[in-house]
């Protein structure tokens, strides 16, 4: 995928970079052994116009992804949220062995579609609600490699509080 690049690179795609000058980031708790999942990887594209956040279990497996866009307004939104199920506990899968993946797109205005493939029932459901609680789904772009608040699991409370 083009290799490891310094932190003074990174931070130049971010800073500067065109279209195609995205990154990776990936992040693991003090102690954690080689080999093991880290707590969360990104993508990055440049001015933060768009970051994904994907978290593992224990198999390094992805098992929820985020995916925030900026705004018009120069704010991240929280779009999408992906959540990925495999068929059993014990085995490494990529996200394509999914057999449950849940989507839910979500919109500024509160408004929602839901989207669940069901490979093990061949089974496709869709919904769309409205007036969802939105609140904690709006993020400041971040500074270059201030990403706590971004990559926090717990969307149950807006930033800062």
């Amino acid at each position: 995928m083009g290799g490891v690049v310094t932190v003074d690179e990174a931070r130049r795609r971010f800073l500067e970079g065109g279209k195609d000058d995205w990154f990776s980031v990936g992040a693991y708790a003090d102690g954690v052994p080689d080999g093991a999942a880290p707590e969360y990887t990104m993508e990055v594209t440049p001015q933060g116009g768009f970051i994904s956040v994907s978290f593992y279990d224990q198999l390094c497996r992805v098992r929820f992804e985020f995916l925030f866009g900026k705004t018009d307004a120069g704010v991240m939104f929280l779009e999408e949220i992906y959540d990925f199920r495999y068929p059993d506990e014990s085995t490494y899968y990529t996200r394509s062995g999914s057999v449950l993946t849940t989507n839910y797109r979500y919109r500024p205005d509160g408004s929602m579609h839901w989207y669940r493939d069901d490979a093990v029932k061949g089974v496709i459901e869709e919904a769309d609600y409205r007036d969802i609680d939105v609140s904690t789904h709006w993020e400041p772009v971040p500074e270059f490699g201030e990403w706590a608040s971004i990559t926090r699991f717990d969307r149950t409370k807006p930033v800062g509080a």
